[in-house]
């Protein structure tokens, strides 16, 4: 069975994973109407977002290489290029698992950011346009604690990712021994694994990075809808716009980069550190 089938062979899982996914995207639209009503809107919003993101992970091998293929198109059409392309197609499984961790922890780095920068938005405006120094104190170090809590689950994503791109790298000895036989440089074999582990990873942020938007949010909408606003505090706030910081965007796209180098640090090294024959003479 091709690498393809086998990801398609699922469908249970799958069946699971979409109805996750629409009972956890009915909870969040539920979540924000109630919202409108009473901050507990946030609760229900709270288990929508698990149930719906928990359907995006087991769904992960149906969800990703689409977004990978669009995304590969992007590197241009060198001959590196297109096999990086077409290696992170080739074994959905596998670059589904190295895309979902990143995805995760840049999901809920976003997120936190979204909210809490929406929130500080409100009351800023409720407060007259300045918030209070000392509250102001508070939401940032709160911010920085969670911060560098998710920053944690960054980490262990990238362990994640080293992993599987060596592993990926040991499993196809055999192929890069070939490339390299027939005129590939161990320059350009770097430069295509190198840049697998780039189209994974950019793939993740901007998926995590708008995933990371939309809950963050749907979190300050259904905790805010309700919420009277000055002078006369008989209107609620209604439709709150989200506030994005783009500070801890810039953050995570630049440690995106660095992830990526450091992931594929090792895997390039091992790459060509076997001679074409005798890769290719592996069993």
């Amino acid at each position: 069975m091709s690498p393809h089938e086998d990801a398609a062979a699922r469908p249970t899982r799958h069946v699971g994973a979409l109805l996750l996914l629409i009972l956890g995207a009915a909870l969040l639209a539920f979540g924000v109407l109630v919202g409108l009503v009473t901050p507990l809107g946030v609760i229900i919003s709270f288990f929508g977002g698990l149930l719906s993101f928990t359907g995006i992970s087991l769904a992960s091998v149906l969800v990703m290489p689409p977004l990978l293929r669009l995304v590969g198109r992007a590197f241009g059409r060198s001959a590196t290029a297109r096999l990086a392309a077409e290696n992170a197609l080739r074994y959905p499984e596998r670059s589904s698992r190295m895309a979902i961790g990143v995805v995760m922890g840049v999901t809920l780095v976003t997120m936190f950011a979204v909210a809490l920068e929406s929130v500080k938005a409100l009351l800023t405006k409720a407060a007259g346009g300045e918030l209070d120094s000392e509250f102001a104190v508070i939401m940032d170090s709160f911010a920085a604690v969670m911060m560098v809590l998710v920053g944690i689950s960054a980490v262990i994503a990238a362990v994640g990712l080293v992993n599987l791109l060596t592993i990926g790298v040991v499993q196809r000895r055999r192929e890069l021994g070939l490339l390299r036989a027939v005129g590939l440089s161990n320059g350009q074999v770097r430069r295509m694994i190198l840049l697998e582990a780039l189209h994974i990873t950019v793939t993740a942020t901007v998926t995590g990075l708008v995933l990371g938007v939309v809950y963050g949010w749907i979190a300050a909408q259904s905790l805010l809808g309700s919420v009277r606003m000055p002078p006369f505090f008989e209107e609620t706030a209604g439709l709150v716009a989200p506030a994005v910081p783009w500070l801890p965007v810039v953050i995570i796209v630049v440690a995106t980069g660095v992830l990526t180098l450091v992931a594929a640090a090792a895997p390039t090294r091992l790459a060509t550190r076997v001679a074409p024959v005798e890769a290719l003479a592996v069993d």
